[in-house]
């Protein structure tokens, strides 16, 4: 199958694979030979998302090649009404490496294929009346980004990831890299940012032969390719129907009986 990509993050990825975002740019880049997957949590702590890895890895439907994470922004950007207290940069490492260790967990992937993206840095040059690195309501602690990116580094080096420092691929043109506000990427962003990306990902060829050289008994071949790729081992695929039919129609039952009643 197609390389597949997946992106995970907070509300930095969150415009990922809009027209100009950089997942757009790596889909368009690698058309036709990797799919891009994205999975945003706007507002999400890096302790939030990791309690979601499980579901995230289990409804793919495929084991992905590459994971890039990209959170630790809403671990330190507070708004007025938000009262959480700012998550101490030790305790974001904690949280990211436990988030990685989940996701070993459900995928059975090498570790170089992990991408830790360090949290993006913040233009406060252009904050308008700009006192304590506050923004439209929003506080920023960018002394505790910078600890971050310390950390992501640290998880980055003890699973064996690539890891890629965002100030400083980002702060050389930081007005051309971010919005107004200093908060979001503009599209000088997004592409320098995929640029680095398309420099860290190796495309894995495609498993499924041309059509001219598959001969007369493709339900053979193909069939042995699609048994090849599924997430299930061979000797388990009657079992986990079953399991899953039987857990079907037992919702199903009960849910019947709950109407009656």
């Amino acid at each position: 199958m197609l390389t597949r990509i997946l992106i995970i993050g907070d509300s930095q990825v969150e415009s990922a694979l809009k027209t100009h975002g950089f997942g757009s740019i790596l889909n368009d880049r690698f058309n036709g030979e990797a799919d891009v997957i994205l999975r945003k949590f706007p507002g999400y702590t890096a302790e939030w998302i990791k309690l979601l890895t499980s579901s995230v890895a289990r409804n793919l439907g495929a084991t992905p090649d590459y994971i890039i994470i990209l959170c630790g922004r809403d671990d330190c950007l507070r708004s007025k009404q938000d009262t959480r207290p700012v998550t101490d940069p030790e305790k974001f490492r904690k949280n990211l490496y436990s988030l990685v260790d989940k996701i070993t967990n459900e995928v059975d992937m090498n570790a170089e294929r992990f991408i830790l993206l360090s949290p993006l840095p913040i233009h406060t040059m252009r904050f308008e009346g700009d006192e304590g690195n506050v923004f439209d309501g929003v506080t920023i602690d960018k002394s505790t980004i910078k600890q971050y990116t310390e950390k992501t580094k640290e998880v980055a080096t003890r699973v064996g990831g690539q890891f890629v420092d965002t100030s400083a691929l980002l702060d050389r043109a930081l007005d051309a890299n971010f919005r107004q506000g200093g908060i979001k990427l503009s599209n000088d962003g997004h592409l320098n940012l995929a640029e680095k990306l398309v420099e860290l990902i190796e495309l894995t060829e495609s498993p499924f032969p041309s059509f001219d050289t598959i001969g007369n008994d493709y339900v053979k071949t193909l069939g042995e390719i699609n048994q090849n790729c599924s997430l299930v081992q061979e000797d388990n695929i009657a079992a986990y129907t079953y399991v899953s039919t039987v857990d079907q129609y037992s919702a199903y039952l009960g849910k019947t009986y709950r109407g009656k009643v």
